[in-house]
């Protein structure tokens, strides 16, 4: 009725894959504890992320993934990006370890790991990743990527846990602060996680138009830092129930 609605940018490059079958093994995320149809679908997922930062990343450039457990993200992109440095920000020692132990395999000289809560890095960086930082956490790590003047490439999840703290509060942007009340927009995040494969296809649509809309007020949130924004969806779309991305370059 307020005339917002999600909004779409078509993926540039719906087609490219990393090559999987070229990559030593220590690289591929089916060396680790998942199943086989995870495996291909954390491929998937990655396929697209690799594929922006790709797009973004100049030689000498920092990338931070930050909450980047056992480094599936990270250290693919050290191995594909030989010429840039890549750090992993990850508070659980347990996943830095398994990180560490698969990076020292492939002899990856370009890849450092601190063991923080992400919001204690306060390094200078040049883009920053998160596949699926968890309610808030994305909202994080779109704060390290501003105050950086970064770009970013991040996959948001678990909308339902997002909720007002003493950093951020929502919605973010004026005009959805114009249009929502907190309490409506904690509603449309809740439906947002509505997208599980158990559920109705008409009830999936509604929660993947929600998930359009929460992250339509980030997007708009960042333009106003100067940053071009894009709302994107991986593909294919089955890669994953919370499949949307974020590429944001700063313009200024």
């Amino acid at each position: 009725e307020n005339g917002i609605d999600a909004v779409y940018a078509a993926h540039p490059c719906p087609s490219w894959t990393v090559d999987w079958e070229s990559l030593p093994a220590a690289v591929n995320p089916t060396e680790g504890k998942m199943s086989d149809v995870r495996a291909i679908r954390k491929q998937q997922q990655l396929n697209n992320l690799v594929a922006m930062v790709t797009e973004l990343a100049h030689p000498g450039h920092t990338v931070v993934d930050f909450c980047s457990g056992g480094g599936h993200v990270g250290i693919v992109l050290a191995y594909t990006l030989p010429k840039c440095q890549v750090i992993l920000i990850e508070n659980k020692e347990e996943s830095l370890v398994r990180a560490r132990d698969r990076s020292a395999q492939l002899g990856l000289t370009n890849i450092g790991f601190i063991q923080t809560n992400l919001d204690y890095f306060t390094g200078n960086f040049n883009i920053g990743v998160a596949l699926h930082a968890c309610g808030v956490a994305t909202d994080m790590v779109l704060d390290r990527c501003l105050q950086a003047q970064a770009g970013f490439v991040i996959s948001p999840c678990c909308y339902g846990f997002i909720q007002n703290t003493l950093k951020f509060n929502f919605p973010k942007s004026a005009r959805f602060t114009e249009t929502l009340s907190y309490k409506e927009h904690m509603i449309l995040c809740r439906f947002a996680d509505q997208t599980a494969v158990s559920l109705p296809p008409e009830r999936r649509l509604i929660g993947k138009r929600c998930m359009g809309l929460v992250d339509l007020d980030r997007s708009w949130a960042a333009e106003t830092h100067g940053y071009s924004v894009r709302v994107m969806t991986m593909v294919p779309e089955g890669c994953s129930p919370k499949n949307n991305m974020l590429v944001g370059i700063p313009t200024r």
